[in-house]
């Protein structure tokens, strides 16, 4: 069996690496943009963009949750889930309140108007689905949901160790002053 050095396989990655028109990652990309413009022209009359309207959405399904659960759903900073969430607040779209097990966690729900627009958001979110599984069959779907799931997991393992890289390059001493 033959091994390629790592330069070589960095030649035969390249050399198989489709155009950025077709590599998964721009594909991803190109289909949030589209939901933005086709999501948020459509919630300009409730005040919300599409990240507000995913926060709403995921309150709506679960009733309550916690900030710390928020941002690890979104994949988004702990600020800007907080930026989101006071914006949410001053809309009086949700309220938030020191969870009663942990005074470190706060708790989030719905206020009846935020209610009332999360409705709105997820009949928008029910109608884009079906536009995008239409023509699928159930286990395309299912292969569908594993085949990301598996891609967010690879991409949650290679940003954890790229952390860890970093800071363990942080640690590195730098050899003598």
């Amino acid at each position: 069996m033959l091994f390629l050095d790592t330069d070589d396989m960095k030649k035969t990655r390249k050399k198989t690496l489709p155009r950025i028109d077709d590599r998964i990652s721009f594909l991803m990309h190109r289909l949030d943009a589209q939901l933005a413009a086709i999501c948020n022209p459509h919630f300009r009359h409730l005040d919300v963009v599409l990240h507000n309207s995913r926060i709403l959405v995921i309150l709506l399904e679960a009733g309550q949750a916690r900030v710390a659960d928020l941002v690890s759903r979104m994949v988004l900073p702990q600020s800007t889930i907080s930026h989101q969430l006071r914006e949410l607040e001053r809309r009086e779209l949700i309220s938030r309140r020191t969870a009663a097990h942990d005074s470190r966690s706060t708790i989030v729900q719905l206020t009846p108007k935020g209610k009332r627009v999360a409705d709105q958001c997820n009949a928008l979110s029910t109608e884009i689905y079906e536009a995008m599984v239409e023509g699928l069959s159930r286990s395309e779907i299912e292969r569908l949901r594993a085949q990301l799931r598996a891609m967010f997991a690879r991409l949650e393992k290679l940003r954890v160790d790229k952390l860890s890289a970093r800071a363990a390059a942080r640690r590195e001493p730098r050899g003598p002053s």
